[in-house]
């Protein structure tokens, strides 16, 4: 009962606040986008964001919101009572290309406006020069006090006629003046009335004093105001753009817009990233190697189809741009969408009856599962990590894609290694923390590589697996016992151990079927693509 009393009151209250919505320094802001501030207001992004303005501005979180979400209200001319200073910051957004550019990244995608305006105001709240941030919570806790008056004088409004009712009824109605409590009439009384619309004329000057100091300093801070704006701009600007990147390489998915709306464990996923990559260089250095990893792979992928398969017939399937017959490309390029050509090419398309080519060995080569090793110890702290977790993480996606296993190893020294088995559909959480693990100590690779092969052995879905280990050098020989059972699983066709050494000398690694050698794996990461290559 109680839980439904919760419901009952919040729904009154967001009753309430459409009709009569709070002021807007935008002009012309619809109940539409009210609404959508209810349904957003309460996440976590925007309320940690308002926590952490709360004391120089209450409204600023939700201003920003508006002429993100709405960008289609312009401001006012005039500010609403007591929103001066916010207005005052808006006003000079309003005027830059980098809100501008904010604005365009967002089109009207309530959950892209979320974070961008609570990773505006926080980082604006931070900038801001001191005197300026003064002033404000000034003016802030002016206000504060205005409202609490005004609350005050319109409950003793509320109240008074009860007042009235019980002193005229045959006028018997009296206050008992030896009575320890003030009775009600003492406290409705209008003399208690005017001394509180007294001090709401005091609050209302004490306002309009502190809110004319804040403008003041911030028109003698102008240019370091401006920088500060510029700055928070431009910070929010890439903090959105590098999640929304980041969402849809791990797996969050964006898909904010449209008919699908976000489920709240969606947005809360989505903030825990976002946090992630606020304190995460090294997430922020997978997203910046991605794109080289994936290219790389695609362009060894093709190689290893038309380079080594030949063509044999054409089939009717499903879009598939790698294998798709030349004379289809026609419909592709043709630029008028409203020619036959291209709606009889897009009907096709979405029918799955487009030509493509086949090849002899397709579906042989390059098919099987895959098992890869990556080195977390302390020489590949940094970018080298950070480029073994970018071509990770592209062959997982490229394994998925293509409905085949793939499980990841990270290893550091005797005994420290964990099996990461993404099935086929990776948790983003559990993906992002497995891409942030790091040990840190020496490197010991034969128990992680025992465990490969074995997986490899026992697991009927990894059967005629690949293995790939990136490493550094810093290891000794192989134990009798791993080379014995290597050999015991290289009697079923199809195992491949490719290993990548970095620092490393050949004769480390000579259980590899390939080894690639490296003197530094960021600098020559191009020669990745040769270990890749017979895993494709």
């Amino acid at each position: 009962m109680t839980g439904l009393n919760e419901v009952n009151a919040m729904d009154l209250t967001h009753v309430e606040y459409l009709l009569d919505p709070p002021d807007t320094i935008w002009k012309g802001v619809l109940t539409m986008d009210h609404t959508t501030w209810l349904e957003v207001k309460d996440l976590v992004v925007i309320r940690q964001a308002e926590e952490q303005a709360h004391e120089c501005s209450h409204e600023i979180t939700r201003e920003a919101w508006l002429g993100l979400y709405a960008s289609a209200n312009p401001l006012r001319r005039i500010p609403p009572s007591g929103m001066e200073v916010a207005h005052s910051i808006f006003s000079r957004a309003d005027q830059m290309p980098e809100w501008e550019s904010l604005r365009m990244s967002i089109v009207a995608d309530e959950i892209a406006a979320a974070f961008g305006a609570a990773h505006f105001s926080c980082e604006l709240i931070n900038r801001l020069p001191p005197e300026v941030k003064e002033k404000m919570e000034r003016a802030q806790q002016a206000q504060d006090k205005l409202e609490e008056l005004r609350a005050r004088v319109q409950m003793q409004k509320i109240l008074s006629p009860a007042e009235e009712g019980v002193s005229n009824v045959e006028g018997e109605g009296t206050v008992d003046d030896n009575a320890d409590t003030p009775g009600p009439g003492l406290e409705m009384s209008s003399d208690y009335l005017d001394e509180l619309e007294e001090q709401v004329r005091e609050a209302e000057a004490e306002l309009s004093s502190r809110t004319k100091e804040t403008l003041e300093e911030m028109n003698q801070s102008k240019a370091r105001i401006e920088r500060a704006m510029v700055d928070s701009m431009s910070a929010a600007s890439t903090s959105l753009s590098d999640l929304k990147s980041a969402a849809q390489e791990f797996g969050f998915g964006w898909g904010l817009g449209g008919s699908v709306r976000p489920t709240r464990q969606q947005v809360e996923g989505l903030h825990e990233l976002s946090e992630y990559l606020k304190r995460s260089d090294h997430l922020k250095m997978i997203l910046e190697a991605l794109g080289w990893a994936k290219r790389m792979i695609s362009a060894e992928r093709r190689k290893s189809r038309y380079g080594r398969e030949s063509f044999t017939h054409y089939q009717v399937q499903e879009l598939d741009l790698e294998s798709i017959a030349p004379e289809e490309l026609v419909g592709w390029m043709e630029s008028d969408r409203e020619s036959p050509l291209w709606l009889d090419f897009l009907r096709r398309a979405l029918d799955g009856e487009l030509l493509h080519r086949r090849y002899e060995g397709e579906d042989e080569v390059g098919r099987g599962p895959f098992v890869m090793l990556i080195d977390k110890s302390g020489s590949m702290r940094g970018h080298p990590n950070a480029t073994a977790c970018a071509v990770e993480l592209a062959l997982m996606k490229l394994a998925l894609e293509k409905n085949r296993r793939f499980v990841s190893i990270p290893f550091s020294g005797a005994g420290q290694f964990q099996v990461f088995d993404p099935g086929t559909r990776p948790e983003p959480g559990e993906l992002v923390q497995h891409l942030e693990l790091f040990y840190g100590n020496g490197t010991e690779p034969y128990g992680p590589l025992t465990k490969a092969v074995e997986l490899i052995r026992n697991d009927p879905a990894l059967r005629e697996g690949d293995i790939l280990i990136i490493t550094d050098g810093a290891f000794g020989a192989p134990p009798e016992s791993f080379l014995e059972l290597l050999a015991e699983v290289r009697e079923e066709p199809g195992l491949k151990v490719v290993a990548v050494l970095v620092r490393g000398k050949p004769g480390r690694a000579d259980f590899a079927d390939k080894v690639v050698l490296l003197q530094d794996l960021v600098q020559e990461r191009d020669r990745l693509a040769e270990a890749v290559a017979p895993l494709l």
